[in-house]
Parts: structure tokens; sequence; C-alpha cells
């Protein structure tokens, strides 16, 4: 008896959160081996031999760790076009028409002019478990784990009014006990500290935490579900999913204008569809379709008024939430000859509009604007198999890897992201 390579179990559905997926690709398989009857490398199915098989065998276990790390520093308005992350908040006027009480001082009444900056870098670890019920029938999970990191540049310029050096913060703001005034003699011109002091300070209203660089991290959103192989020849396979992804990360902090959280917090209902064809003349073809119901639940928020860019810490509701079902779609043409495989894939990402309801019947339009998510990506990948030098006694087990690159070239409300990813696949019984 000799070793062979049963197939790989690979349950990870291609999901983007938001703040989520996409980008350069880097992915290591690793497989585990059961005594069989040798097969020759072009003998075994081509989803098996370049690790594209998402079933695990019938009564075996497959574990696969995934490393990812993707940044961004753009993102696309709703227009297409793309902007600085964070130009919302970069060459805003910060007069009166954003801090109301600055109307009594007149309209050339500012606090300054804004220079804002940042970029994002997370790191993705994700745990995927998967069992063999029979040959066409898989069971598994999905853990994923999220670093983030934000990095921020902020600063304020030009203001003509400073901070009233009478103020008392621990009384209420009235005409005889007011925060501001114009700059000159005395009073300094506001400073990007002083707004500081503005966003975050309970005796202005608006009690955020303060504009700075941060870290975080915690559990995405696992997801459980099932594979059903429902169709299967030489040429071609079919495969099914379903899945249940439970909404265990932390929701969105309302009161932290950068916070990046590890995932939405939302139930979802999960469908997959995986198409596979050898197409001839060592060509193949690979197609999946991925759609996605989130449930309603509810959730935190300051209802922001439509085009109003802070909202004040008396806004704070608990909302009835209904973010927007999304799909995702790869078609994937593949090349192969001898142990390699390259291919080139077309990815779409699209979610729906959220939706809001508050039970005091205030307007959460605002909330709503701009929530509709496009993204067009593209791959470029290329793959080596090692099974057959570890069938041959050349490695002391049988590797699989991927170098592939994915990058946006469109999209509308989405991050110009780039992954890196790192994926190494177990099997055993």
């Amino acid at each position: 008896m000799t070793k062979t390579l049963l197939c790989l179990p690979v349950l990870l559905p291609n999901r983007l959160i938001p703040l989520f997926s996409l980008g350069t690709m880097l992915g290591l398989s690793l497989c585990l081996s059961i005594a069989q009857p040798a097969r020759a490398m072009d003998e075994l199915p081509t989803p098996t031999a370049f690790g594209l098989n998402t079933m695990a065998p019938e009564s075996s276990w497959g574990v696969r760790f995934e490393q990812r790390t993707n940044e961004y520093s753009q993102s696309y308005d709703q227009h297409g076009n793309l902007h600085p992350l964070g130009a919302s908040f970069d060459n805003i006027q910060l007069n009166s028409s954003i801090f109301a009480a600055l109307a009594p001082l007149g309209a050339g009444a500012s606090l300054g002019n804004t220079r804002f900056k940042s970029d994002v870098r997370n790191q993705i670890s994700t745990l995927t478990i998967g069992y063999g019920l029979t040959p066409d029938f898989t069971i598994g999970a999905i853990i994923p784990y999220v670093k983030s990191h934000t990095r921020v540049s902020f600063n304020v310029t030009g203001a003509t009014v400073g901070a009233n050096p009478g103020f008392d913060a621990s009384q209420p703001i009235s005409a005889g006990n007011f925060p501001f005034a114009p700059a000159g003699g005395a009073v300094a011109p506001m400073d990007a500290e002083g707004v500081q002091n503005i966003l975050t300070n309970p005796a202005y209203g608006y009690q955020y935490k303060r504009i700075a660089s941060q870290q975080s991290e915690g559990f995405s959103d696992p997801t459980i579900g099932v594979l059903w192989r429902a169709y299967k020849a030489p040429d071609q396979s079919l495969i099914v999913g379903l899945g249940w992804r439970v909404g265990l990360a932390r929701k969105d902090d309302p009161d932290n204008l950068l916070d990046t959280p590890p995932g939405d917090g939302s139930n979802d209902i999960r469908t997959r569809i995986e198409y596979f064809k050898n197409i001839g003349s060592h060509f193949d073809l690979r197609l999946l379709a991925d759609y996605n119901w989130q449930t309603r639940d509810k959730a935190n928020m300051r209802v922001v008024s439509p085009g109003q860019l802070l909202a004040p810490a008396s806004s704070k509701q608990r909302l009835q939430r209904d973010l927007g079902d999304f799909y995702e779609t790869d078609v994937e043409l593949g090349y192969r000859w001898s142990n390699w495989r390259c291919a080139a894939t077309w990815h779409r990402y699209e979610k729906q509009s959220d939706s809001y309801h508050s039970e005091l019947g205030t307007d959460t339009s605002g909330l709503e604007t701009n929530t509709y998510t496009r993204a067009d990506q593209y791959r470029l990948s290329a793959t080596w198999s090692g099974i057959q030098a570890w069938q041959q006694g050349k490695l002391p087990l049988p590797l699989i890897v991927r170098l592939e690159m994915q990058d946006t070239f469109s999209g509308r409300n989405f991050v110009d992201v780039r992954d890196i990813y790192l994926q190494v696949t177990a099997l055993f019984r």
C-alpha cells in the first residue's frame, strides 16, 4: 500500500466584511494522507489535485488555517470615484453648519478647517473545520478572528473663533456662559486639541471618543453549514451549500467615529453553488455564486440627520436594523500543465441598501444613505501541486501552493482593498 491524496475541504465563503474580502492572495495548502492505492497525478480530479475541491472525504476531518492581511487608504464613493479614506472628515470648514452653537458669532465664525487622513490594516485569522459524513455530504464550521489597526492624522487650522476662557463646562451653555469667543487678544484660535475637547467633553453634547490611531481585535461572526455534492461526473461537479452565520461579533461603536468592528454582528442565511468543469485542451472553468440573506436585529446607533456630519449623544437609540442582502460571484478560467495551474478570475460583490426603523418615529434615512455597495475585482493566480512529488517520496507531505493576486478595479461605497492570504489545510481521520 502506498499513500495517495484525498480531496481537500475548502469551506470558506468568499465574503467581503465591508469591510469585507478582497485583494492580493497567497495560498499554501497542506494535507495529511490516508493509506490508499497510489494514483498518478493526471488521474486525480482537477479540483482535488489543485486544492479547488470544497468537499471533505467520507469519515474524515479537514482543518484549514488561513492568515489574511489587507490594507486600504482609499474608497469609492456612490458614483464610483476614488477618494482618500475618510474624505468626509477632510477639508471641512467647522462653521455653524457643523456646530450650530457658532451661529450667534456670525457667518464668518469657524473653528477652523480640518486636515484628516487615515488608512486601515486588518489581519484575519480563520479556522475552518469540516467532516465528511458521506462522500458527497460535508458539515463544517468557520471561525474568524480579526485584528484591525487604523492609523489617523488629524489637524485643524485657520480658526476665527477660540475657546472662551470664562466658560464653565460644569454649567449649561447659555448667553452668559458661552463656550466660544472671537479669536484675538487673550482668545487663541481653536486648534486640533480644542476640537478634540469639543467632541469628547460631555458639556458640548457630543461625547465621542478621541480621534486617534487605534487597534482592536476580536472574533468575527462564525458560520456553521453543510455542503452537498449534487452532481458529479469524470469531467465536472456541482456543489450546493447552506449555512448559518451567527452574529456574535460586537457591533459598531456609536461613540467611535473610526471604529472598525470585526464583523457586522448580523445573523445570516448563506447559500452557495459551485460548479467545476474540464473544458478540454488543459482548460477548466469554475463558477461560484454565494447569496446571503441578512436577518433583522437591533443595534445601538446615533441617528444622524440627512446631510449631518456629527450626531449628538442625545440622538442614540436602539434601532431595528436590517442590513442589505448581498451576493458574490466568481467566473474563473484555468489552464493546467503538469503540476501547474494558472487562472484568471472575475469577482463581483453587491449588497443592497440597509434599512433602519426607530420605535420613537425618528427619521433614520440619514443612516440609509449610500449603504448600497458594489465591487468588481480580478484575480490572477498560479498554483503548484506537490501531490505527485509526495507520492514519489520527494516531499514529506503533500503540498499545494497557490499565489494569487486579487485587486479592485471599480466599486460603489466600497474600499479599494488588497489582500494577501496564507492558507494551510490538514486532512485526517
